[in-house]
């Protein structure tokens, strides 16, 4: 007995058409959606890994470096050897343009120098530090490689500040920053959260400037006095490391202290009664016609000779010129810009803030 099979019915010719034609509209849009979605994971996912592979090589190739030069690849070999803008933003402190009274240690300790409203530069506060040796940059590369610190750009550092800075901040190793970073991107170090190795990284600033160090020695002195804790100088250090003409926009805070160790910074500080005027501080920092805050180098360039600027800072600030060994102290409240001359590393102390466990 035979069965008849019977054919199923195959849709209108116009109908299968533009069924197909649909189809494939839709694999297509989802096609393109899908591969920009991947491409977008993708290159994502290799900045991920090229961090973490550069902090992993970095932690484990370099920890036990030896003394042959060439197992580092710098492309300069000390700080000193990196090019420096001295010519353009150098000057010599000329009285009437820093105004700020520069004082040794003795000084800056027996008149309590950190109590006043007024900045000032204190000289030689790193002698007898051991990170004058131990931070040239190849033997900071040999004895700390593995600290972790955090980079961004100098930009966005200002105009957050590196405590709120949150994912404008990359985790890397000192190692990977100063031999993958410092010179090939806009990165800069400026880190309050050092994890601290075995081995006393921040030991090497020793002894530490007053009034941090009143902290370190007797920190249940302090708490007793019933001083309140915003106003204590407690043992909190940040290190910051920059190239040439780097450095973070203006910005305020409370009291705090800067030590170069290398290199040179360029300050420009304005009065905190004055900018008190909101007006007047937006017209300072920015060009009101094309109000976009620039970076500090190409604020002094274009804009400081600009609207009466100079005046304001010549007669209610300071154009000052920090060199290695000096201690810039900038009191609660004041607008700063800062500007590295050169490759320039410092450690910075701040009234109010707690030091890395």
């Amino acid at each position: 007995m035979s069965v008849k099979r019977t054919k199923k019915a195959s849709p209108p010719p116009s109908s299968r058409s533009k069924s197909s034609d649909t189809a494939a509209t839709s694999s297509n849009r989802i096609s393109k959606g899908t591969i920009s979605a991947i491409v977008v994971i993708l290159a994502l996912s290799y900045d991920n890994f090229r961090l973490r592979y550069r902090a992993s090589n970095a932690e484990s190739a370099n920890r036990n470096l030896s003394s042959n030069d060439d197992e580092i690849k710098l492309r300069y070999k000390t700080w000193e050897e990196a090019p420096a803008s001295y010519e353009e933003f150098d000057h010599d402190n000329d009285p009437s343009v820093c105004r700020l009274p520069i004082v040794t240690v003795e000084e800056w300790e027996k008149n309590r120098m950190w109590e006043s409203e007024t900045p000032v530069i204190v000289k030689n506060v790193t002698d007898g530090w051991k990170a004058l040796e131990n931070w040239s940059k190849e033997e900071l590369l040999r004895r700390y490689p593995d600290v972790v610190v955090g980079m961004g750009s100098s930009k966005e550092l200002g105009q957050t500040g590196p405590d709120q800075a949150g994912n404008a901040l990359t985790r890397t190793t000192i190692y990977d920053y100063v031999v993958n970073w410092m010179h090939s991107s806009n990165k800069y170090v400026f880190d309050r959260n050092l994890r601290l190795p075995d081995g006393g990284f921040l030991e090497d600033c020793h002894p530490y400037p007053m009034p941090t160090r009143m902290y370190e020695e007797d920190p249940d002195a302090l708490f007793e006095s019933g001083m309140p804790e915003n106003l204590m100088w407690k043992d909190h250090l940040a290190l910051t490391i920059g190239h040439d003409t780097q450095g973070l926009t203006f910005h305020r805070h409370n009291a705090a202290w800067n030590t170069v160790v290398f290199g040179a910074k360029r300050w420009i500080l304005y009065d905190a009664e004055r900018i008190a005027n909101i007006t007047r501080l937006k017209t300072m920092t920015r060009d009101i016609r094309n109000p976009i805050q620039l970076d500090t180098a190409n604020w002094i360039r274009k804009l400081y000779n600009k609207d009466d600027r100079k005046h304001e800072i010549r007669n209610y600030g300071h154009d000052c010129v920090q060199r290695a060994g000096e201690m810039m102290y900038v009191p609660r409240g004041w607008a700063h810009m800062v500007l590295n001359i050169g490759d320039t590393v410092a450690v910075v102390s701040e009234r109010g803030l707690d030091g890395v466990n």
